[in-house]
């Protein structure tokens, strides 16, 4: 009986080694995947939001641009670690920003800035798991937690950086659409008036900051094809043009090496109806050569290949009429600019209507549907456009300098594209090292700590 006995104590601490340990094991597991997506999720909130194209808060007058989107980052990431639950608990989320004056957002004044390429630090916790076995030496319950911390990386204000040497890592975004833009701002002058985008030599940003302050997130205009309305296309000179404000694309061909991800409403054997209407997954990288397309018809015009297979993109019907500032319901997605960060709303043919998307931060969690006129975080109606150097005439084959991510509001059936600005990318001259790639935006978000 004493030898059973004192068995009973080894086979019990075998127990709580094999069983309590494995149970910690897996709920740390947890706690880190629900750090990494939170932090992922915040730092996408922020590239999205635009502050990345305004690095030192230019825009932080009348609305303080980086404290409006620092909360909406904080709310993102709490979101998204509360749907992520450890051991069957909602967690506890604790948000900061390293590079930020203010960890917590409560700066609220003119000169706050998050720092080049802002960072968001989520740290993730739950405590009072059980245990079993091990119990019999301590009724004390556990407490699991994981830190992780994403960078929203924008390389045309990394040629700032000391430790860069003026230098900027290059971006390798895929699913780029084949509209070449000349380095023209419409909205700043124009091709004829020397407006920019990004300095072709630095890749630094012209305008920074948001249009309400002078900057160029937020500008709208139209994008037409250069093409002259031949077929097949006759690129003219680099242009822009007024009354409607309009800045005039050339079709290139991007290559189909990687393969494309396409909806239903795409099934076709033109490459720029393909590059445009799915998502082409080779990459374009700063520094790359692309040619002018003048093979093909010009895509633009009434039954054209930017019609159809733009309105394949952003969902939306021919003929669907287009009302701003998501002032009533529509097909496609919609944009909101006069709320800062801007607000993405789902349309009626969103593809993830009446789709779970997920538990909210309740408990118990319940879950959710996506319905029309929802606040949504992506959108397929978001695409990076590239820029090239625009200081000579017509263009055969030109250098990436940037990218211009917008929001396409609304492809009319005349086959031109209204769009919203919401970052710029410079890639300067001198792009260096291994490319960061992006999944669609010029804006990667990336883990740079999990301990």
């Amino acid at each position: 009986m004493a030898l059973v006995a004192v068995s009973l104590v080894s086979l019990l601490a075998m127990a709580a080694l094999a069983i309590d340990l494995v149970t910690l094991y897996t709920a740390r597991g947890q706690v880190e995947r629900a750090a990494d997506s939170a932090a992922l999720a915040a730092a996408k909130a922020l590239a999205a939001g635009g502050v990345t194209t305004d690095p030192t808060n230019s825009s932080a007058s009348p609305s303080n641009t980086w404290q409006v989107a620092c909360a909406v980052a904080t709310n993102e990431a709490t979101a998204v670690a509360g749907q992520n639950l450890v051991a069957g608990q909602i967690p506890t989320v604790t948000v900061s920003f390293p590079n930020a004056p203010a960890v917590d957002c409560s700066t609220q004044n003119a000169t706050s800035a998050f720092g080049i390429n802002p960072q968001v630090s989520v740290q993730v916790q739950v405590g009072g798991l059980p245990t079993f076995f091990s119990r019999i030496w301590s009724h004390a319950t556990n407490t699991v937690s994981a830190t992780a911390t994403a960078e929203a990386y924008n390389p045309s204000n990394s040629s700032s950086l000391p430790s860069t040497g003026g230098n900027t890592t290059p971006t390798a975004p895929s699913c780029v659409k084949p509209m070449l833009l000349p380095n023209c701002d419409p909205r700043h002058g124009g091709c004829v008036g020397g407006g920019t985008f990004v300095d072709p030599t630095t890749g630094a940003i012209t305008n920074p900051g948001f249009s309400t302050a002078g900057g160029v997130v937020g500008e709208n205009f139209r994008l037409n094809s250069n093409c002259g309305g031949t077929s097949p296309c006759n690129p003219g000179a680099p242009k822009t043009s007024t009354g409607p404000t309009t800045l005039y694309y050339y079709p290139i061909e991007i290559g189909n090496a990687g393969g494309y991800w396409c909806p239903g409403c795409t099934a076709s054997t033109n490459t720029f109806e393909q590059d445009l209407g799915c998502c082409n997954t080779s990459r374009i990288t700063c520094g790359q050569s692309i040619t002018v397309d003048n093979t093909d018809p010009d895509p633009a015009g009434v039954g054209g290949e930017a019609v159809t297979a733009g309105q394949c993109l952003i969902h939306k019907g021919l003929g669907e009429p287009y009302t701003a500032n998501c002032a009533s319901s529509m097909d496609q997605d919609c944009l909101d600019p006069t709320v800062n960060p801007f607000v993405m709303k789902a349309g009626s043919s969103n593809p993830l209507i009446g789709k779970t998307t997920g538990p909210p931060p309740t408990n118990p969690p319940t879950a959710s549907t996506l319905v029309s006129g929802d606040q949504i975080s992506t959108s397929d109606s978001i695409v990076s456009l590239p820029i090239y150097n625009s200081t000579g005439g017509v263009p055969t084959t030109v250098t990436i300098i940037g990218f211009l991510q917008v929001f396409i509001d609304d492809v009319e059936d005349t086959g031109r594209l209204r769009v919203t600005v919401l970052n710029v990318t410079g890639c300067g001259t001198s792009p260096t090292g291994t490319a960061v790639f992006g999944a669609g935006p010029a804006i990667p978000v990336r883990l740079i700590q999990n301990p």
